[in-house]
Parts: structure tokens; C-alpha cells; sequence
């Protein structure tokens, strides 16, 4: 009897090992516009780091940033031919196209999902303009339900000359859609209606001021929904913020996401939540570096760490599901950096420069 429940013991480790996954697919999207541009479909292995090219799709032009549908059935890319593009991912994680719609503005640069699967949301950065789009049950996506021109300026007159929307995502619970616009120094606060596909300027604060010549450019949301971070790329500065139930953003306080003696031109380009939720990234252009914050229980932040080995015009990066790896998308370099990430700590190590893409600049990881 002893023998026979080792050997049940043996043989459930066995199963649960066997299915761990050993890899993980991601999909890299370009700044290239040429007429082979591509989604570039890798593999992360999740023992090495090693990344390998299975696949890759061009069938939008200049597909940059992408989002991927809570289901993990479908792939959404903003395209430089000022378009929202929908794809199916097959069982090989593959892409097979569906369909398109306009973007309603020139220069989409930001493409997100509702966690409901119903919704996407495109932000125009030339155009100055926001759309939402309400999505088919096949992955397929509308015409625009909703769309809003964004007015203002910054007092940065080259770069907050007019508006230009960089971002928009939904809250965790989907109650609240946040747009930002790096133009006017604000974060448009709406109330989202899925049945209609419509929004409404949340009663509660219809926009979020940041600091003025901030040029805010993309956010996270803690997965609580308690708490908000802003990176202002004209400064090179993180905003913690906090999020009531009203879904109402209030500023706790601002860190320089650069070292004090740094004298050089930089933008700070992406964010990044640890997937253990307890750990914020960001990445800057210019001093060429990812920097690493400790979220701590009140919503401050404390700064940890630092990294620039092989790191160039990091535009986007991303950390794997299991929050074992980072990957670093190196735009002017066209390659990608791997390191590896303490969960404890939030600490990065290089571990080694990979494959070459052409203008890398986002990651999404299936």
C-alpha cells in the first residue's frame, strides 16, 4: 500500500511538472512602415532565456503597438496606415487576419482591450484624438462608437504645440477608461457604457491635471484599482497616484526616474507592472536605461535599481507572465535585451542580448 501511494505521489509530480510550460510566446511590433513590415511571433524559454523567431505577419502596415484580448484569442495592433487592426492567434499561437477599421486620427500609437473582451481603445498621437471601438465575439472590430478631439497645449511649444493622445486603458474593473493626452498635461477620466460602446466624462473629474510641461505618456493600474502611475516622458519623471471608487486620480508624490547627474537629452518611454504587483518599471531614452521601483503599501515608491548594460533607445520592454524574465526592445539597436528579474528584490541582471528585430518598440506576451 505504502508503495503504491509513492508511486501516485511520483506520478502526480511528474504530470504537474510536464505541464509547465517550458516557453512562453510574445509578439514584438515595429516602428518600421515599409511595405514588409511585420509582427514578429518569439518564443521565451523560460530555463535559458534564449528567444527564437517562429513566425512572422504582415498583413497591416507598420503594425507598432499591440494589445492582446483577455481570452488570448485575438491580437489588436495600431498600424501607421492610421488603422486598428484585428487578428485571430490559432492554437500555434499564429496570426490569421480579420479585419480593420479606421482610427478616426492620424498616427495611432497605442492600442488597448477592455477587460471584458468587448471594447478596444486607440490613442492618435499626430491627430490629437481618442477612439473606442466595441469588438464581435470573433475577435472582429466595429466602426468607432466614440471618438473625441482633444484640445490644449503645454508650455513646451516643440512638443506641446497641440494635443497628442499617447495612451488609454480601462480600469481593472472596467468601470472607468483613462486617456492620455502628453499635448495638454492631462488624463481624460471617463465612464464607459459596453452595451452602447459609448463613454461620458466621469461626472466625478472629467480629467486629471499632471504638472505642466510633464508631457505624460503612458500609465498602470494596480491591479487593487487603488492605485495609478504616471510617466511624464518631456520630464523624466513617475507620478504615484492614488484611485477612489469614483474613480477619481489624486497625485501622492513625483520621482525623477533619472539619476541626479545626469546632464544629457532624454524621454522616458514605457511602464511596467511586475506581474507579482509589487514592483514598478520604467524605461528612458537618451540616458538608455530601465529603472526599477518598489511600490510600498501606502502607494509611494522607492527605487531600487538601474540598468543600462546593452540597453539603446529602449522604446518598450516588457516582463514575462511569470515574471522570471524582462525583455528589452532596443529601437535603434534593433535587437532585444533579456534580463532576469528578483521577485524578491526587483532587481534586474542582464543575462544577454538576443535576436535582431527591425524597430522594435512593443512587447506583448501571450
Amino acid at each position: 500500500m505504502k508503495k503504491l501511494s509513492f508511486l501516485i505521489i511520483i506520478l502526480a509530480c511528474f504530470s504537474i511538472l510536464s505541464f509547465q510550460k517550458k516557453s512562453i510566446p510574445f509578439y514584438i511590433g515595429t516602428g518600421d512602415k515599409g511595405e514588409n513590415s511585420s509582427i514578429s511571433l518569439c518564443e521565451l524559454d523560460l530555463s535559458t532565456g534564449k528567444i527564437t523567431l517562429i513566425d512572422t505577419f504582415n498583413n497591416c502596415k507598420g503594425p507598432g503597438y499591440m494589445s492582446i484580448s483577455p481570452n488570448k484569442k485575438n491580437l489588436y495592433a495600431a498600424s501607421g496606415d492610421n488603422k486598428i487592426s484585428a487578428f485571430s492567434i490559432g492554437s500555434d499561437n499564429k496570426l490569421t487576419y480579420l479585419n480593420s477599421q479606421s482610427s478616426e486620427g492620424q498616427n495611432p500609437c497605442h492600442v488597448s482591450v477592455h477587460p471584458s473582451g468587448k471594447m478596444a481603445f486607440i490613442a492618435n498621437y499626430t491627430g490629437g484624438s481618442f477612439s473606442a471601438y466595441t469588438l464581435n465575439a470573433n475577435g472582429e472590430v466595429n466602426p468607432a462608437t466614440y471618438t473625441e478631439q482633444y484640445s490644449g497645449t503645454g508650455p513646451n511649444t516643440k512638443r506641446q504645440e497641440k494635443a497628442h493622445a499617447h495612451f488609454s486603458t480601462a480600469s481593472p474593473d472596467g468601470k472607468n477608461v483613462y486617456s492620455v493626452d502628453l499635448g495638454s498635461d492631462r488624463v481624460m477620466n471617463y465612464t464607459v457604457d459596453l452595451k452602447s460602446g459609448k463613454l461620458t466624462a466621469n461626472p466625478a473629474q472629467p480629467f486629471y491635471t499632471a504638472k505642466p510641461g510633464s508631457g505624460p505618456r503612458h500609465l498602470v493600474i494596480h491591479p487593487s484599482g487603488k492605485n495609478l502611475f504616471l510617466l511624464n516622458e518631456l520630464e523624466s519623471t513617475l507620478t504615484a497616484c492614488s484611485i477612489d471608487k469614483k474613480g477619481v486620480i489624486t497625485t501622492i508624490a513625483t520621482y525623477p526616474t533619472l539619476p541626479a547627474d545626469f546632464t544629457g537629452n532624454n524621454t522616458s518611454a514605457a511602464i511596467r507592472l511586475h506581474p507579482n504587483g509589487k514592483f514598478v518599471y520604467v524605461s528612458n531614452r537618451g540616458h538608455n536605461s530601465v529603472s526599477a521601483f518598489k511600490i510600498n503599501p501606502n502607494g509611494t515608491l522607492e527605487k531600487v535599481d538601474e540598468i543600462t548594460k546593452s540597453i539603446v533607445v529602449p522604446r518598450d520592454f516588457n516582463i514575462d507572465p511569470t515574471g522570471k524574465y524582462m525583455i528589452v526592445a532596443n529601437q535603434d539597436a534593433n535587437n532585444l535585451v533579456v534580463y532576469t528579474v528578483d521577485p524578491q528584490t526587483g532587481k534586474l541582471t542582464f543575462k544577454q542580448e538576443s535576436i535582431s528585430v527591425k524597430a522594435p518598440i512593443c512587447v506583448t506576451f501571450l
